[in-house]
C-alpha cells in the first residue's frame, strides 16, 4: 500500500478521521507531536530504509503515552513480529497476506483497547518468552503491581501452561488459579491469556533511559 492509497481507503470507511500521513521517519515523528491520534498505522518500512519503522516505534514507546501502534509489514517474519510487540506495537497487519477490510477490523479491536495478533504470531511471541532468560520477564511495572505469586503464574501463562498445567506445577486448585488469574487480568487492565502474554512480552525488554520524551500520535505509513 502507498500512503495515499491508505489514507483514501480509511476516509472511505468513514470510521477513522485521518490527521496526517508521512513517509520518513523524520516526518512520521514531526507529524506524530503535531496531531497525536489515538492511532498510529506505522510501515517497518520508510523511505528512509527497510526498518525504519522500527526506529520511529521505539522512539514512540514510552509508558506515559496512550497511543495504540499497529505496525504494518510487508512479510510475517517471527523476529519482527516479537520485535515489533517488544517496542510497543498493539497490533500486527501482514499486507501481502490480508485484504484492507481486515485492517479495518484491526484497526477497531486496536482502538478499543485489545491487541490484534494471528495464532502463529503468538506462538512465535510464547516461544520468545520460553527462550528468554526467566529474570528478565519482570520488569519493574509488573513486579510493582503484581504479588510475587502472581508474577510467577503470569509468566507461566506466557510460557503457554494451561490452568491445568498450573495447578499440577505450583500445588493449586483450578479453581484457585482462576482466581488468581481474575487478579492479574483486573490489576493489569486486560481481559485475555493472550493480551497478558504480550504484557509480559513488554516487560521483557530492557528498561529505557530516562529522560525519553513522552510518545505522541500519528498515522503514519510509508509511500512507494
Amino acid at each position: 500500500m502507498d500512503c495515499q492509497l491508505l489514507v483514501d481507503a480509511v476516509e472511505r470507511q468513514r470510521s477513522f478521521t485521518v490527521e496526517d500521513c508521512a513517509t520518513t521517519s523524520a516526518e512520521a515523528l514531526a507529524a506524530i507531536r503535531k496531531n497525536q491520534p489515538d492511532i498510529v498505522v506505522l510501515s517497518t518500512r520508510l523511505q528512509d530504509g527497510p526498518l525504519a519503522g522500527f526506529s520511529v516505534l521505539q522512539n514512540l514507546h514510552s509508558p506515559q503515552s496512550t497511543s495504540r501502534v499497529i505496525m504494518l509489514l510487508d512479510d510475517e517474519d517471527p523476529s519482527l513480529v516479537v520485535e515489533a510487540f517488544r517496542a510497543g506495537a498493539r497490533g500486527l497487519f501482514c499486507r501481502r497476506t490480508h485484504a484492507f477490510a481486515e485492517l479495518r477490523r484491526c484497526m477497531q479491536s486496536v482502538r478499543a483497547g485489545k491487541i490484534w495478533a494471528s495464532n502463529s504470531q503468538l506462538e512465535w511471541i510464547v516461544a520468545a518468552l520460553t527462550e528468554a532468560p526467566e529474570p528478565k520477564t519482570t520488569g519493574p511495572q509488573i513486579t510493582k503491581i503484581l504479588s510475587k505469586r502472581e508474577q510467577e503464574i503470569a509468566r507461566l501463562v506466557a510460557a503457554a501452561l494451561s490452568n491445568r498445567e498450573l495447578s499440577k506445577k505450583l500445588g493449586l486448585s483450578e479453581h484457585t488459579v482462576k482466581n488468581y488469574l481474575s487478579r492479574i487480568f483486573e490489576k493489569l487492565g486486560i481481559c485475555t491469556r493472550s493480551e497478558l502474554v504480550l504484557y509480559v512480552l513488554d516487560q521483557s525488554k530492557p528498561i529505557a533511559a530516562a529522560g525519553n520524551e513522552p510518545r505522541p500520535r500519528v498515522l503514519a505509513d510509508k509511500s512507494a
